[in-house]
């Protein structure tokens, strides 16, 4: 049986997988994404939950385009990345949102700092025994009855060696969804929807599992 990433990497090194290989591919990938219509979808409902002039964290910015420039069409948007490379894009192309360089399972915003959270093709990426940690810190950092849209991993799997993205090798580390559900619930939210969304990236179909929530 083939040995998964979890079984020969320490975090650390994964996570470094995870930034290097991202820092290679920023202004391919900046080129290569576009706005799918569950993320536009998923927008509009948080347009519609939120107060004028919210505050929303956008997890796993990457390079700013698509998905965070139209937050920052709408909200008061901050952006998180792993990569430095990936920030270096957004701060390019989103000049008015306001970005860091972050490890998301490392965040030291103050409590309560968001009104609404967006989160695409980057929990995903975290290790699975950090992730209940990041829910845990994802509802500590939302205000009362903050809102959430972000994706999950829909089957419980974890990348092998020689995976890759875009040519550049990647780690990739997840629950099922209905693991995953459960520990968010447990965590302090009520799940609004919950569904697999389809992409389509560079002619490929992609299928990730969506979740839009609310602090409880």
């Amino acid at each position: 049986m083939t040995k998964t990433h979890d079984d020969i990497l320490e975090i650390k090194d994964a996570k470094k997988m995870v930034e290097e290989g991202y820092d290679q591919l920023a202004e391919e990938y900046a080129k290569a994404d576009v706005l799918q219509e569950h993320n536009k979808k998923h927008i509009a409902w948080m347009i519609e939950n939120l107060p004028d002039n919210a505050r929303v964290l956008d997890l796993g910015c990457g390079p700013g385009v698509p998905r965070t420039k139209e937050l920052a069409r709408h909200f008061e948007v901050v952006g998180i990345d792993f990569s430095r490379n990936m920030i270096e894009q957004a701060r390019k192309h989103v000049p008015e949102a306001e970005f860091h360089q972050m490890d998301m399972t490392k965040m030291t915003f103050e409590p309560e700092s968001f009104h609404g959270m967006f989160s695409s093709y980057a929990i995903i990426h975290v290790p699975k025994e950090l992730k209940a940690g990041l829910f845990v810190d994802i509802h500590r950092l939302l205000k009362s009855d903050g809102i959430i849209a972000f994706s999950i991993g829909r089957s419980d799997w974890t990348s092998e060696p020689g995976e890759e993205f875009m040519d550049v090798p990647m780690y990739w580390s997840q629950y099922g969804w209905e693991k995953t559900l459960a520990m968010i619930k447990e965590t302090g939210f009520e799940i609004i929807s919950s569904q697999i969304e389809v992409s389509v990236f560079q002619g490929e179909e992609e299928r990730h599992f969506y979740v839009l929530a609310r602090k409880i």
